[in-house]
């Protein structure tokens, strides 16, 4: 046997002991940057069903209310929510899923202990490797998909015991009449989640033409409640990066019909995440088979996407849990790292300027989540006195009860600086036009009020707001 090997079996089998090591809930994780990191919450060395996911997933927004914000963005078939989770406080954001495969669970365990480090890492404002977590994740936020298909993976995991006894035989039919599910790949209907996005799905190759126990594509793109759930949630988090995790030989794929202007900062990015892993870039295809959630996004969006094989190659099951180690090492920073790059080409799409500004909203205005219209929240914020820390054109950052926000001002609603209270009586000697808002602009006259004495509420520069009996309005003071 070849030195070489011998090193790669010796490293194997201590990778094994490790593993074992951990089970037992006796070690200390140590950080790279020798910072002694308590290990709390995510046991990565256990198989996680989805109930335990779930579990887990909800001590860790506990844990870091302040950090950590999780949202269900659909439904499966057999009514198991679809979970992200949401890591940082920055307004850019990343995406990162795994278990879009059920017997590729491994990507699930990977992603809990990616939120569970990071988050640690943040409260004790640590770096990672040479990643300052804190200012890192206070610019891009990590949104994470830790299981893309709870059902396929509950199947996968805990077989036919796990669903009504009403549909048993449908599933032994998929799956050749075996009750043993180690080998499956599909949801629960027998469809491949990852052959469902609408990119040349009409040329996906190899497909089987029924629902099966996995590379059936379906009937139509997006017919399952998992495909659709990740378009949906993608278009609302609009994140600048996307990283798909699957289990299974050690490559990256980072190319689908990439357009020629993106192809260097792709590949740019593709070579420091294999510099990163050891996995090895399966070459650009001129007509490559379709119907991935990373190919639907390189075409849909024109951002980097990547989809990473995470272990050795396994045959029709799933990654053996002592690979986590030699599997965490490769990436234990690959989120902070994606967050970093998210943060640049966020800055290139969003000219954003910091600033400190008073803002006086004078009537009410939707709230956005991005300074975008694409992106509204849904809600809208009252007439407020208000600081925004940034400001991009005429969209301003202002903090709501939501957490920091955009809103888009136009010339009259708002006023720079906030009008201080002037608890008073003046005499009007003269017709007065009082407006509604302090701005001489005569599309927002209210009328003219007769000489008399008034009450008055708030001055902001030369304005004055008055109370009358038709409501309150602004008179300009006179010279």
């Amino acid at each position: 046997m070849g030195t070489e090997r011998k090193s790669r079996v010796l490293l194997q089998v201590l990778a094994a002991i490790l593993a074992i090591l951990l089970m037992m809930g006796n070690v200390v994780v140590i950080a790279s940057d020798s910072q002694s990191v308590s290990k709390e919450i995510v046991d990565p060395y256990q198989v996680y069903t989805y109930e335990l996911m779930t579990q887990q997933i909800d001590q860790l927004a506990a844990a870091y209310p302040e950090l950590i914000e999780v949202k269900s963005i659909g439904t499966t078939g057999f009514g198991r929510d679809i979970k992200a989770v949401k890591v940082g406080k920055g307004d850019a954001s990343i995406l990162i899923d795994g278990s879009q495969h059920a017997r590729e669970w491994m990507g699930t365990n990977l992603i809990l202990y990616m939120i569970d480090r990071y988050a640690y890492a943040y409260e004790h404002n640590m770096k990672y490797e040479h990643y300052p977590v804190r200012q890192l994740l206070d610019q891009c936020s990590i949104w994470f998909v830790p299981m893309v298909n709870p059902d396929g993976v509950t199947l996968q995991q805990e077989g036919l015991n796990a669903f009504p006894e009403s549909y048993h035989s449908y599933l032994l039919s998929m799956n050749g009449g075996s009750t043993n599910f180690k080998r499956w790949k599909a949801n629960a209907t027998g469809i491949d989640i990852n052959r469902q996005y609408p990119a040349m799905w009409t040329g996906i190759r190899n497909s089987p033409q029924y629902p099966t126990f996995k590379n059936y594509k379906g009937s139509e793109p997006v017919e399952t409640a998992e495909a659709l759930s990740m378009i949906r949630f993608t278009y609302e988090s609009d994140p600048e990066i996307a990283l798909s995790y699957h289990t299974s030989g050690e490559v990256l794929y980072w190319h689908f019909n990439t357009a020629s202007e993106y192809v260097a900062r792709d590949k740019k990015m593709a070579d420091t995440i294999s510099g990163m892993t050891g996995y090895s870039q399966i070459k650009p295809e001129k007509d490559p088979s379709g119907g991935g959630f990373t190919d639907w996004f390189i075409v849909q969006f024109g951002r980097p996407g990547f989809t990473a094989e995470l272990g050795p190659y396994q045959e029709e099951n799933e990654l053996p849990l002592w690979t986590f180690t030699d599997i965490w090492e490769k990436n234990q920073s690959m989120g902070l790292y994606l967050a970093s790059e998210g943060y640049k080409l966020w800055r290139e799409r969003y000219p954003i300027e910091k600033v400190e500004e008073n803002i006086q909203l004078l009537e009410p205005v939707q709230l956005y989540n991005r300074p975008s219209d694409s992106f509204p929240t849904g809600g809208e914020l009252k007439e407020a006195k208000v600081t925004s820390d940034s400001r991009m054109g005429d969209w301003y950052r202002i903090p709501t009860w939501l957490g920091p926000r955009w809103v888009r001002l136009n010339h009259v609603s708002y006023l720079h600086g906030h009008s201080e209270s002037y608890p008073n009586r003046i005499n009007l000697k003269e017709k007065t036009a009082i407006y509604k808002y302090p701005k001489a602009n005569e599309a927002e006259l209210l009328g003219q009020l007769e000489p008399q004495e008034v009450e008055t509420l708030e001055r902001w520069n030369d304005w004055i707001l008055i109370r009358t009996w038709s409501g309150d309005g602004w008179i300009q003071e006179k010279k």
